[in-house]
């Protein structure tokens, strides 16, 4: 498993997340501006773990340790989905974690 495939893995809650994270601190912090070697958090990312959430696959806990690891990586584009990120990584900030306002997110970033 590459760079690459690890944080798909992590970013999606595939089923080799685990693996993933241990495969990823071997390659250590990407420090470049270099784009082609950024992961791209899409829209449809975000939507489905937005949706695993709704239907009990993960936690909140697990929800926002999420958006965090995602903000502290420099080799993951979130640009488009920085306020979706930031939210979720600070709801004692942004509000809680709950079915009703993930709901309310994702049918803002689906609509």
């Amino acid at each position: 498993m590459n760079r690459a495939e690890s944080l798909t893995q992590i970013l999606t809650f595939g089923k080799d997340r685990e693996q993933a994270f241990t495969v990823l601190a071997k390659f250590g912090f990407l420090l470049t501006d270099d784009n082609d070697d950024l992961i791209e958090l899409s829209d449809s990312i975000l939507a489905g773990v937005l949706q695993k959430f709704i239907s009990g696959g993960i936690s909140a806990d697990d929800l926002e340790e999420w958006a965090n690891f995602i903000e502290c990586r420099g080799d993951i584009n979130c640009d488009k989905n920085e306020g979706y990120i930031y939210a979720l990584a600070n709801p004692e900030l942004m509000g809680d974690i709950t079915i009703i306002n993930i709901r309310k997110m994702l049918s803002v970033l689906t609509a």
